[in-house]
């Protein structure tokens, strides 16, 4: 119990200093802050969905196992939550996506959990899930054992309505693009990808979804203060290399 409490305070620490400032010039303006434990979600009220989210991601000190069940957050008006923490049936395949993945919430029994809220879920297609996005997640896994790792993320609405099929059965619409960005605490480089939530983002084509903070920021209405210019404009061509001999539990 003392070696939890520790590991609980620990991870406050580190996630309460690295909070990050940005301002808000999004779609979405009735936001709410949700801090679970070693992470963070901006949860839009309006569309019920979490658009924004943040973690400290330092090496990994456990394996604890994610939760079978996805749960309402007690702490969040149902009426700004997902109708249903049911899978989504709509003809189509798409997944309960994990905003933040419950693999780099495996410290602690209670940052795991916390990441099977339906306040962390958000619909994505199973191709960007098991795909580009789940590569990135596992760079993430990696690299963070090496160099301990500040991770952004979250979506883009964008003005398709044609894959809008949640609305009657989650009352959520679905996102056209999710985005993450990756700053390493130690080297200062940062890296960020744009994807699509379609049928196209398979893991080999990881790549062709690069792109700058300075993008990310323009299309998502998130823009962060602290990414110095060259932050900002650094487009990589290739993404990260998964170390080899990476254990992803």
């Amino acid at each position: 119990q003392l070696i939890f409490a520790l590991q609980i305070l620990l991870i406050g620490l580190a996630y309460g200093q690295l909070v990050p400032s940005f301002t808000n010039l999004s779609p979405h303006q009735n936001l709410i802050e949700r801090r679970y434990t070693g992470f963070i979600n901006w949860i839009d009220c309006n569309a019920r969905l979490p658009v924004l989210f943040y973690y400290f991601a330092d090496r990994d000190r456990g394996n604890y196992p994610r939760p079978s069940r996805y749960k309402l957050d007690p702490q969040i008006s149902y009426s700004c939550q997902q109708k249903t923490t049911s899978s989504y049936n709509g003809g189509a395949s798409y997944d309960r996506g994990h905003m933040v993945t419950a693999n780099h919430m495996d410290s602690n029994p209670q940052s795991i959990s916390d990441s099977n809220y339906i306040t962390n879920i958000a619909p994505q297609t199973g191709v960007l899930n098991k795909g580009a996005w789940l590569y990135v997640e596992e760079v993430i896994e990696c690299v963070r054992d090496i160099h301990a790792l500040k991770v952004y993320g979250g979506i883009v609405m964008g003005n398709d309505a044609s894959n809008d099929i949640f609305l009657g059965s989650h009352g959520v619409p679905t996102p056209d693009w999710y985005w993450k960005i990756v700053e390493n605490t130690v080297t200062g480089d940062v890296i960020a990808w744009l994807m699509p939530n379609n049928f196209e983002p398979y893991r080999d084509r990881v790549d062709r979804y690069l792109t700058t903070v300075k993008d990310i920021e323009n299309k998502s209405g998130f823009v962060f203060s602290h990414f110095t210019d060259a932050q900002r404009n650094k487009l990589h061509t290739k993404s990260w290399d998964i170390p080899p001999g990476c254990d992803f539990s």
